[in-house]
């Protein structure tokens, strides 16, 4: 029999044991007559594929190899062992001998390979996938897993949970098995378990667990692919520079172009019902032809012009620009975490925050360390921070280099102080600063230095915003007429400064993003000229009304009240205290995030909803197949999901911007103590936990994905093109450019406008897509709230509730100006799972979900978010009145579902009042020796992610108050 000779190693340098057989030698072996023929190579099997991806069978009796240790073996002493392994480099921590990294290496390979092979099978490598979940292990065990008796509900949330369940249990298995399985593949897994247990379960008896098992697998590889595992740092062109993007024919726009398009009686009816809830809706029924162009040009909105269907475009406004931005700042936090791997599969030991000081470190020493991981991330995060303080220095909002050296700084890194610390050792800190300019640099005499001090501190602890922070030692000395720059090292002030990289230049990149985007679109951040323009024109409206002047005045000043607002707050600023570290402002803070982290759990399953809204804007037919281009791993879904993560679009699992936004987190410019400091930590655990990022990153990618090719393809209507800020000239110029570097995969329009020759107009098409997306998937903006709830109480009284008015402004008011039909059974299809959430939340907490069609509903339509504020007015009135006022009452289905177990002060005043009335009925409790079930049950919800999702219901069989 002739035997076949392998080769002597794998391309990878492992060498299966056994595998190579010594070659036969002796006297009566014949010698070889000719060459044998290449073996037939074998196909890779789809299904053995499958089966180890998806089956804790298929990897179970894998051999466990032994390997001798060698010692002295470093698997990271030679680079180039590892050479195309990177990403798994912790994998190899433990390794001892170059046989085991080989070793490890194949299986890696394998792994990658099988999933290569799975991704090309098409349709046979779903159902593939789809069998080799029915018969795992764990899930024929849950099939036997009895689901609660009784209403359909109760029969949802139980196959819900054990849907969530069986799906941990064996995604923890399958996640040690396997190297290349990460955790956040395995928390996607989880959460498709809960969710589509319980939509298979409300399908009825007729679905198996199995099935539904098998059906998850396959959406949680979907939802996966939200997970950014490329470095978005590559992501290039910023959006083009100089003046709006707004092009030519809004220059020609006349007031009645500036006005909302009708929207038939209802959409008249709902604008004037809206048009005093925010400053946005106020100027755009200004009679200020200046004051509506200024306001579009600020905010981001949904509102569909009547100088749309006239060709005119929308300008695209300061705030998407800015929002385009986020891309650099989520290149920072992904280096970072790529670095941190590295450096502890090194061998470091160093903690995640104390790697980024080190981080921060390095960078305000020339981008030099001694360790080589941390310096590479330096120098890899020096080029986002060149683009940031390029653009400030290019329009004079930054001093040039020189000048930077000149007060100290070996090399650019943003100053942000601490100023808890400053405040604390005001004295210290101010010896140091008279010691250095009187004894170290002699640059003036003492009692000059001590006045200077003074003043430089006030301007610290009193600065807003770290930008503010760059020309705090632009001082007037005493006797002299001129101001001069200061220079202090950052090696004296290094225990006074921030140096956490993360925290540095995300908040860096907020910042001067705002102020850059003001300057680029207004000429200055001040808006001067903007507001002499709106002065000029009510003066000449006065004169050519004097009857009107005492009206007209009023509208004046309420119109530049609303601008410098819409200002003040991209710029962060708006509504801030004049002492930003008062102990009343930092406590209020606080117990907005405490809000968050024990009250918005089951956040995720109350956005639910937000599915429909792609219904509502693209109609089923496009929504459906976006959707289905991401369940099945269409090419052209990845194509696009890189594309977008370049323009900004769904980036909320690594940045978590629009869940923070919705409740009302906003970050303040400096940490103030350990404990706030801690507390940021917490929010942000917290909100990985809810896995809002991963479902706001779904529905945003794929309605980014339709909207792309709406633009590329010519699909959309010149009127809906004017909104997003596209004129008939600039769609044919963007057309031209995708022609000539665009493609098309599976009927997709992928743009490739990294390559376009005219940057400019790349950067029009990424901020329509970036716009459409944010009005699309709901994200509240700084037009879309009260200004009143901007300061320290409003903020405390309106939390949770910004999303209500947003959704009233851009899905509400913006589709009935649309005036489609796919608005309105969108709507009604937004309704019904508005409904589908009552019935799963209450269900979770195991109380009895009311199935008359009138509760169905109202629920609906309160959970929908639909009617915005109107409905959360209602609903105080329900619950301030006892019922006795409100739809509830006038239907007869009681207080809505939402606002059920709040008390009237948290109803009324926000959850932070109801918090502090909930501290207070647990503290007296206590005292008075009475700790029943109501007591213990206000004191789970003290608890942090006490009602997350995915574990509350296990929390309710133990709470004696949710019985």
């Amino acid at each position: 029999m002739p035997v076949y000779a392998t080769p002597e190693e794998l391309n990878n340098g492992f060498t299966p044991a056994g595998n190579v057989l010594a070659a036969p030698s002796g006297f009566d072996v014949p010698l070889p007559e000719g060459t044998n023929p290449a073996p037939q190579q074998d196909e890779p099997s789809v299904w053995g594929a499958a089966f180890r991806q998806n089956n804790l069978l298929g990897q179970m009796f894998r051999p466990a190899k032994q390997f001798e240790p060698v010692e002295g073996y470093n698997p990271y002493a030679d680079k180039t062992e590892l050479h195309g392994y990177e990403q798994w480099g912790s994998v190899f921590a433990d390794s001892r001998s170059p046989e085991e990294t080989a070793w490890l290496k194949q299986q890696i390979d394998d792994e990658n390979e099988d999933r290569r092979v799975l991704s090309e099978a098409g349709g046979e490598g779903v159902l593939a996938s789809i069998a080799a979940g029915v018969v795992d292990p764990v899930t024929v065990a849950s099939m036997f897993i009895p689901g609660a008796q009784g209403g359909a509900v109760a029969r949802i949330a139980s196959q819900a949970a054990i849907g969530a369940a069986a799906t941990a249990a064996s995604e923890v298995a399958l996640n040690n098995q396997q190297i290349t399985r990460t955790w956040g593949e395995s928390a996607s897994h989880v959460a498709a378990g809960a969710l589509m247990s319980g939509v298979f379960a409300a399908a009825g008896a007729a679905l198996s667990p199995s099935v539904r098992t098998a059906a998850t697998r396959e959406v949680a590889d979907a939802l996966d692919n939200m997970s950014i595992t490329s470095a978005t740092d590559t992501a290039a062109a910023s959006l083009p520079e100089g003046g709006s993007v707004g092009a030519a024919r809004i220059s020609e726009a006349t007031l009645e172009d500036l006005t909302p398009a009708a929207g038939g009686p209802v959409g008249k009816l709902a604008r004037k019902a809206g048009s005093y809830l925010t400053p946005f809706t106020r100027l755009m029924e200004s009679p200020s032809k200046t004051s509506r162009r200024t306001a579009l040009e600020l905010a981001e909105n949904n509102y569909t012009l009547q100088g749309n269907a006239r060709g005119i475009e929308t300008p695209v406004a300061a705030e998407t620009r800015v929002r385009g931005w986020r891309r650099e700042e989520a290149a920072v936090v992904v280096t970072n975490k790529q670095a941190y791997s590295q450096y502890k599969a090194a061998g470091g030991d160093l903690s995640f925050s104390q790697f980024r000081e080190e981080v921060g470190n390095a960078m305000r020493s020339g981008d030099v360390h001694v360790n080589p991981v941390v310096q590479e991330a330096a120098q890899a995060m020096r080029t986002v921070v060149n683009r940031v303080k390029v653009a400030q220095q290019k329009l004079g909002l930054l001093p040039p280099d020189e000048e930077l050296k000149a007060i100290g700084q070996e090399s650019y890194f943003p100053r942000v102080y601490k100023v808890g610390k400053i405040v604390n050792e005001r004295d210290k800190f101010r010896d140091m600063l008279v010691d250095w300019w009187s004894r170290g640099e002699k640059t003036m005499s003492r009692e000059e230095a001590e006045i200077t001090a003074d003043a430089t501190i006030n301007k610290i602890v009193g600065a807003k915003i770290p930008q503010d922070f760059a020309n705090v030692f632009m001082v007037k000395a005493a006797g002299s007429t001129r101001s001069r720059t200061l220079s202090v090292p950052d090696r004296l002030m290094k225990d006074y400064l921030e140096s956490d990289a993360n925290y540095v230049l995300q908040r860096h990149i907020r910042e001067a993003s705002a102020e850059v985007e003001l300057t680029r679109a207004f000429g200055n951040k001040s808006l001067e000229k903007q507001l002499k323009d709106i002065q000029d024109e009510y003066d000449a409206l006065m004169r050519q009304n004097p009857k009107d002047q005492a009206k007209l005045a009023k509208a004046r000043d309420n119109d530049i009240r609303d601008i410098t607002a819409l200002r003040d707050r991209l710029a962060g600023t708006y509504g801030m205290p004049d002492d930003p570290s008062s102990f009343f402002v930092r406590a209020g803070a606080f117990l907005r995030s405490a809000n968050f982290v024990t009250k918005l759990g089951g956040m995720t399953v109350s956005a639910i909803p937000d599915l429909a809204r792609g219904v509502m804007v693209n109609g089923f037919g496009n929504t459906m197949r976006g959707y289905s281009a991401l369940i099945t791993r269409s090419p052209a879904f990845k194509a696009s999901r890189a594309e977008q993560l370049k323009m900004a679009v769904g980036l909320e699992t690594i940045l978590h911007t629009r869940a923070r936004t919705m409740g009302d987190l906003v970050d303040s410019s400096a940490r103030t103590t350990a404990v706030e400091a801690g507390m940021e930590r917490i929010t942000d655990a917290f909100g990985k936990l809810t896995l809002m990022g991963h479902f706001d990153d779904m529905n945003k990618s794929v309605n980014g994905m339709i909207t792309s090719d709406g633009i590329l393809s010519g699909a959309f209507a010149g009127r809906r093109l004017a909104k997003l800020g596209i004129n008939d000239n600039m769609a044919s110029r963007i057309r031209s450019e995708f022609e000539k570097h665009g493609e098309v995969i599976n009927g997709w329009h992928i743009g490739n406008f990294e390559k376009w020759d005219d940057q400019h107009v790349a950067g029009v098409f990424q901020s329509a897509v970036l716009k459409d997306v944010n009005n699309t998937v709901i994200t509240p903006g700084i037009g879309d709230t009260p200004l009143w709830a901007s300061t320290p109480l409003g903020k405390t009284i309106f939390q949770f509730k910004s999303f209500a008015t947003a959704s009233y402004n851009r899905a509400t008011l913006g589709g009935l100006q649309e005036g489609t039909g796919q608005f309105y059974y969108g709507t009604a299809f937004q309704i019904g799972l508005g409904a589908l959430t009552y019935a799963l939340k209450q269900s979770a907490n195991g109380k009895e979900v009311d199935w008359s069609p009138q509760k169905l509903v109202i629920e609906g339509i309160d959970r929908s978010g639909i009617l915005g504020p109107l409905m959360e007015y209602n609903n105080m009135a329900e619950k301030a009145s006892g019922g006795m006022v409100g739809l509830g009452a006038l239907l007869g289905t009681g207080t809505q579902s939402r606002y059920a177990s709040r008390g009237f002060i948290g109803s009324a005043l926000g959850p932070t009042f109801g918090l502090l009335d909930t501290i207070t009925d647990v503290t007296a409790g206590v005292l008075n020796g009475d700790a029943g079930d109501r007591v213990l049950h206000n004191v789970r919800t003290l608890l942090p992610g006490n009602n997350l999702f995915w574990i509350a219901p296990l929390i309710n069989q133990v709470d004696p108050g949710m019985r």
